[in-house]
């Protein structure tokens, strides 16, 4: 038998919070142990808790999801994150994953959340695969000294906890 995944919901709409709750709950093997309507709260889950997944909107109204990524693998280096978002353009995909995402859910398109935590748990990346492929082109470029990085990449990512 397989144990049970425990997963911390970060999602600013009420709406969307349930329905993943939901969809979650409808799985045996999976068991939602908290959830955050902003990024302050997603992180004190997250330290609290420890739990196996973080799904995260990349929207909080506090902070954004991209600058939580760091901070969750600090406090909590187990726990996978899997970024819940409105955004389909590539850069920011491509930067949830460099910074250490392991999944990443275009909202509304169809992704079955419950088959994607399923996957991130068991040690697989979640995302599209020209993403990956760009990812991978990143890191070969880092590796062999022609990447360049952006202003943005280059300046560390603070966040102030209160």
């Amino acid at each position: 038998m397989t144990s049970v995944i425990h997963v911390v919901i970060a999602e600013d709409s009420l709406e969307l919070s349930e329905l993943y709750h939901e969809r979650l709950s409808i799985a045996p093997d999976l068991e939602v142990v908290g959830a955050a309507r902003s990024g302050r709260e997603a992180i004190a889950a997250v330290g609290r808790l420890n739990p196996d997944i973080l799904t995260l909107d990349i929207d909080l109204p506090d902070i954004s999801g991209l600058e939580i990524l760091p901070v969750i693998r600090w406090c909590s280096p187990t726990t996978k994150v899997i970024i819940l978002s409105g955004h389909n353009e590539e850069a920011t995909i491509v930067e949830a994953l460099e910074l250490g995402a392991k999944g990443y859910i275009v909202k509304g398109d169809g992704t079955d959340v419950v088959k994607a935590i399923r996957v991130v748990q068991s040690g697989e990346v979640w995302a599209r695969r020209r993403v990956v492929a760009r990812v991978l082109d990143r890191l070969i470029g880092l590796a062999m000294g022609t990447f360049q990085e952006t202003e943005r990449q280059a300046v560390p990512v603070r966040v102030v906890l209160y």
